[in-house]
């Protein structure tokens, strides 16, 4: 299979359709005509398992090609086309069906394999052809009941391709990547059932959480000191804006008035060692006429508690 090529997608099946096993092979009912869709090529990111194709998406994805005005063509025809003339040349068919028991079907990552690469032939074929294709391989490997099992897993396989994502896989926004992976696990076993969902899928999804636990925490930014001074660069005034919206402005106002009080307080005691330093200096008086002093200066500029509270950071 030729590496170059982008991965297709094409939408799904819209309805169930019903086949009489007496009467005709499952591959031959007629497949409801599929919208003209194709999703974003698979990209694999590494060796570790996952892949961008299996977790991005959610947009519209682009055509896939159109087969109006040509007469759809019969298995045999399709295979020769693509497997001998078409992209598929030279390559063998990948994967497997998966083990049939004559009952059951059991869900195996094989079966994933073989309908992607079908699926990248999407446009030199059209979903309406691939069908029958499938379920004609399948017959001939399986016979009629295990290619209806197959056919009933390629339709609910389709269904999800065309799943339209809220979540898209943005590689420059990590923070989002567990919601991507949460909403597309969810919406694979909503379509193809626990069972297929992890055959189909739990090996990469399981690389991606692993990925996921090893990315370091996004840093968090430290909390800003509302009870401490604007920092340096911003403004008095933006610095109580940003209070105000952080903690209401009931708060903010208190702690600006507080921060008033405690500014008027610290330029009193400034006024009071400017002139207690100018008595220590006088030389006119003595050592106990410069403390005499002192204490009296104190006395007249603070009252009550305030008085001894400033005797005391004064060293009086």
């Amino acid at each position: 299979m030729r590496t170059g090529r982008r991965w297709a997608w094409s939408l799904a099946v819209a309805a169930v359709v019903v086949i009489a096993l007496s009467l005709q092979a499952p591959w031959q009912a007629e497949a409801p005509r599929a919208a003209e869709q194709a999703p974003a090529p698979s990209v694999r990111a590494d060796s570790s398992g996952w892949s961008l194709l299996a977790l991005g998406g959610g947009g519209e994805a682009p055509s896939g090609g159109s087969t109006q005005g040509r007469p759809l063509r019969d298995p045999e025809d399709l295979l020769q086309a693509l497997f001998t003339d078409g992209s598929l040349r030279g390559a063998a068919l990948d994967g497997g069906w998966g083990i049939w028991n004559g009952q059951q079907l059991t869900p195996s990552r094989d079966l994933r394999r073989r309908f992607d690469q079908l699926l990248t032939t999407l446009g030199e074929a059209s979903a309406d052809e691939l069908r029958p294709l499938v379920g004609w391989l399948a017959e001939r490997d399986l016979g009629p009941s295990g290619a209806l099992a197959v056919l009933a897993v390629w339709d609910r396989y389709l269904q999800l391709q065309q799943h339209a994502y809220r979540e898209a896989m943005d590689l420059h926004n990590p923070a989002r990547w567990p919601q991507v992976l949460h909403e597309r696990q969810q919406a694979r076993r909503d379509r193809l059932g626990p069972g297929w969902a992890e055959a189909f899928y739990g090996e990469e999804e399981r690389a991606f959480s692993e990925r996921l636990q090893a990315m370091p925490a996004p840093a968090t930014p430290p909390t800003p000191d509302w009870l401490g001074p604007a920092p340096a660069g911003t403004p008095a005034p933006d610095w109580q804006r940003q209070r105000v919206a952080a903690l209401g402005a009931e708060a903010a106002e208190r702690l600006q008035a507080e921060e008033q009080r405690q500014a008027e307080w610290a330029a009193r005691l400034d006024t009071a060692r400017a002139a207690l330093d100018g008595i220590a200096r006088a030389p006119e008086l003595s050592a106990a006429q410069r403390q005499a002093a002192a204490v009296q200066w104190v006395n007249q500029h603070f009252e009550g508690n305030e008085r001894l509270r400033a005797s005391v950071l004064l060293g009086l």
